[in-house]
């Protein structure tokens, strides 16, 4: 298919999951131009909680399923059977309108449940990693006075070192073998088992999940709240500065960001088949993996992890139709079907973000699967998504693209933020929409730095084009000033990684006394040699200004990433301020805020 063909994505706005009418009175941006087909410039959200979108779709497609997960297969039917039930034995655990709880699991039926049963009773979920450290628990319990904390059976020991050292009052254990088939299930529960016995500490009570499925209580038929503005997720995040905090998303946030994907993307309700491997703890799994999916009726493909193999082969069984994921994950894939000889088939959408995705790897991914990747931006403090490239042939590789509907987005000088910056020119970008956060939880002072008069400043710089592509340049805090000279760390990452020799590669600012910081590069190599540095730097300043080059680079096994494979700059940097020795302690209690 030749490049200059526009491949139309359909956009039945009747066959929506909400009522939605285009609302025509928001002021001209060229971005609107480059809009796929049907799509308008902004939307009308009906006031309807998370829930609400649950029994929505439970009563247009009581048989479709909801989740797969191993051996277990729920419809929507099943699912809202079980979230009723659980939600009648929380709400008898004293859990109700206004409670936060921790809810720390991986992609899994019980994540599902949880979620939904939780917003039944109008409890507020705290999203978690399993992976956490304990002072991460403890940080993130004591900043949101948690109630309770559902936690993996199998990843305990963290949370058991939480509960004793501040008395949450209730612990609910979690595990996967249920769904297991038996040669997983076997090893899960001796690997359990060997764990040893619970001690939560005298304070707290300790349940397990299989006992909320308990059916001696009457479920609840109907939610507890009608309040769509009310919080839904308080999401962890480093914020737009890296500082541990915690963003409220409202019912409506989540709603909206919903609504807008549902419309962009053109999925089709009741048709689609979702793989489901994005973190559901992040609110970039939370928002397009599961939320959106179940509300327009789709069939959710549940991981709790990503390994290619496994991935792959749930591809190959249920071809899903539709698969958010970050780009490793798309090179992984590609590596699995040139191993296989065997490409995936039924795939025809996939959102990716967390990291600017290689073009030579979307190339190949669509190439083998004939499915169309369209990049995106977002962040927390935005449930997360404001920004998409048009699901069709007009997506601009390295760009992310245009503003969802009712999203506006302006470039603002870095300085002081105050005044707009004409197309091409780099600065900081900020964003207005109904899906930016309510603000940060117990942090007025950090609301009001970010939040200005309905903008969102999000802390990553950028360029808009003529027609209203946007591009991400780097982070406002990633920023290298050297000698009064700015420097861009993504810029001389992309010179460093079109070498051959290079495999991963990162950029940071390193204190000097004599420039103020000097760029220092950490080269992961496909090869051992001698004089890579020298080769790396004379590559470097071929193409680069004197003042960019890399005054060191150094060689490393490994870059310090985040769960969803974004490096984590911040490490780097404290290495750097600690002597370049070892790795730095990033002491946030959350994921970072990523591009979504």
């Amino acid at each position: 298919m030749s490049s200059g063909t526009r491949v139309e994505a359909s956009r039945d706005l009747s066959k929506s999951p909400f009522p939605l009418d285009a609302q025509w009175g928001l002021p001209w941006r060229p971005w609107y131009e480059h809009y796929p087909r049907g799509v308008p410039r902004g939307l009308a959200y009906p006031e309807l909680r998370a829930e609400q979108l649950l029994i929505r779709a439970t009563n247009a497609y009581p048989d479709r399923f909801a989740v797969r997960y191993f051996r277990t297969h729920w419809t929507f039917r099943e699912l809202s059977e079980r979230i009723r039930q659980v939600a009648a034995n929380l709400q008898h655990m004293d859990i109700g309108p206004g409670d936060r709880v921790i809810l720390s699991l991986p992609n899994s039926p019980e994540f599902v449940v949880a979620w939904f049963a939780l917003q039944w009773i109008g409890a507020q979920v705290v999203p978690a990693n399993p992976l956490y450290a304990a002072e991460d628990f403890v940080h993130l319990a004591k900043l949101t006075e948690a109630k309770a904390i559902i936690g993996l059976d199998l990843k305990i020991d963290p949370v058991l070192e939480m509960t004793r050292a501040i008395g949450t009052p209730i612990l609910i254990t979690s595990s996967l073998a249920p769904h297991l088939p038996w040669h997983l299930s076997v090893p899960y529960k001796i690997k359990n088992w060997l764990t040893g016995r619970i001690d939560a500490g005298a304070k707290t009570r300790v349940e397990r999940f299989e006992s909320l499925y308990d059916g001696s209580r009457t479920p609840l038929s109907q939610p507890v709240l009608t309040d769509a503005k009310l919080p839904a997720v308080l999401q962890p995040t480093g914020g737009t500065t890296g500082t541990p905090k915690v963003a409220v998303l409202t019912h409506l946030n989540l709603l909206a960001n919903v609504a807008q994907l549902h419309v962009w993307s053109g999925c089709e309700p009741g048709n689609e088949v979702v793989l489901a491997v994005i973190p559901f703890f992040h609110v970039f799994g939370t928002t397009l993996a599961f939320l959106s999916s179940l509300a327009g009726g789709a069939t959710l493909l549940l991981q709790a992890k990503f390994d290619a193999s496994c991935v792959w082969k749930l591809m190959e069984q249920y071809h899903p139709s539709v698969a958010p994921m970050v780009p490793m994950m798309f090179a992984a894939l590609n590596e699995q079907m040139a191993k296989r000889g065997k490409n995936i088939e039924g795939l025809r959408m996939c959102l990716s973000g967390a990291a600017p995705l290689d073009p030579e790897v979307q190339k190949e991914f669509q190439d083998r699967t004939g499915a169309r990747i369209f990049e995106g931006y977002g962040l927390s403090e935005a449930s997360p998504v404001t920004h998409a490239n048009p699901p069709d042939s007009t997506a601009r590789p390295g760009s992310i693209g245009l503003p969802l509907p009712g999203t506006l987005a302006k470039i603002m000088d870095v300085e002081t933020g105050t005044k707009e910056m004409p197309p091409g020119k780099v600065g900081e970008l900020v964003v207005s929409g109904p899906q930016v956060m309510a603000g940060y939880l117990n942090a007025p002072a950090e609301t009001e730095r970010v939040l200005r008069d309905g903008w969102l400043y999000t802390g990553d710089l950028a360029r808009m084009n003529e027609e209203g592509f946007f591009t991400i340049v780097d982070r406002k805090k990633d920023l290298i000033i050297s000698g009064g000279l700015k420097v861009f760390p993504s810029e001389v990452e992309k010179v460093l990684a079109a070498h051959p020799i290079v495999r991963e590669c990162a950029v940071v600012g390193a204190p000097d006394k004599l420039y103020g910081e000097r760029v220092v590069g950490y080269v992961v190599t496909r090869s051992s040699g001698q004089l890579i540095e020298e080769q790396l730097q004379k590559h470097c300043r071929k193409h680069l200004a004197a003042y960019k080059v890399p005054r060191s680079i150094k060689l490393c096994e490994k870059l310090p990433t985040t769960f969803l494979g974004k490096v984590r700059r911040s490490e780097l940097r404290a290495t750097e301020a600690a002597g370049g020795t070892g790795h730095g302690h990033d002491d946030s209690p959350g994921p970072k805020k990523e591009v979504a």
